[in-house]
C-alpha cells in the first residue's frame, strides 16, 4: 500500500513486502521452466516440420503450455493462503545443481561450435537433447528422483536415434530434428504434469491440516 505525503512515496505495508516461500515454490519455479522449454521445443519442432504435419504437433502442445500457464498462475495464487516454511539449507546439492546446470550450458557452446567449425550444425539438435538427456540423468542422481532417470533416458535415447539416422543420411536431417524436438517436448510435457500433480497433492494435503 502506497502512502503519499508531500512529494515522497512511502511503502506502509510491510506485511506484503517479504517474500514468503511456501512449499509450493518448488513447483511453481519447475512448472515455469517447463513451460519456457516445452515452448521451446515445440517451437523448433515446427520448425522442421515446415508444415508437413498440418499444426498438428504446434496446436496440441500448444493446450499443453497453456495447462501449463494456467496450472503456474493457480499455485502462485493459491501460496498466498499458505503457511510459510523454513528454508532447508542443502549446500551440497545447491552446489552439483548449479555445477550440473553450468556444464549443460558450456557443453551446448562448445559443441555448437565445434559443429560449425565442421560444417555440421545438422546436428546440433540432436547434440543438444543428448546434453539435456545427460544432465537429467546426472540431476536424477543429486535429488535422488527415479522420474528423472526415466526423462534423461528416453531424452538419451531419442537424441542418439536420431544422431546415428542423419549420420547415415537414411532420412531428411530436418524431419528427424522435427521428431528429436517433439520426443523432447514430449519429456517436457511429461515432467510438467508430474510437477502438478505434486503440487495438487501437496494442496490436498494442506487442506487435510486446517
Amino acid at each position: 500500500m502506497l502512502n503519499l505525503k508531500g512529494n515522497k512515496i512511502k511503502l506502509t505495508n510491510n506485511q506484503n513486502m517479504t517474500y514468503k516461500r511456501t512449499g509450493l515454490d518448488n513447483h511453481i519455479v519447475g512448472i515455469s521452466l517447463m513451460i519456457i522449454f516445452t515452448s521451446f521445443w515445440t517451437i523448433l519442432a515446427e520448425y522442421f516440420f515446415d508444415n508437413s504435419d498440418f499444426r498438428v504437433v504446434g496446436i496440441t502442445l500448444g493446450f499443453v503450455v497453456l495447462y501449463l500457464i494456467y496450472s503456474f498462475v493457480k499455485f502462485n495464487k493459491r501460496k498466498t493462503n499458505l503457511t510459510e516454511i523454513t528454508s532447508e539449507n542443502k549446500p551440497k546439492i545447491n552446489k552439483w545443481f548449479y555445477t550440473i546446470s553450468a556444464f549443460q550450458g558450456i557443453a551446448i557452446f562448445v559443441v555448437y561450435n565445434i559443429l560449425v567449425n565442421i560444417d555440421q550444425l545438422n546436428l546440433i539438435i540432436c547434440c543438444i537433447a543428448l546434453i539435456v538427456g545427460i544432465h537429467f540423468v546426472l540431476l536424477a542422481k543429486v535429488f535422488d528422483r527415479k522420474f528423472d532417470y526415466y526423462i534423461g533416458s528416453w531424452t538419451t535415447i531419442i537424441a542418439i536415434i536420431g544422431f546415428v539416422l542423419i549420420v547415415k543420411s537414411q532420412y531428411d536431417y530436418r524431419i528427424v530434428n522435427a521428431f528429436v524436438c517433439l520426443g523432447c517436448a514430449l519429456s517436457t510435457t511429461m515432467y510438467g504434469i508430474k510437477i502438478i500433480i505434486g503440487g495438487n497433492s501437496y494442496l490436498k494435503g494442506f487442506k487435510s491440516k486446517i
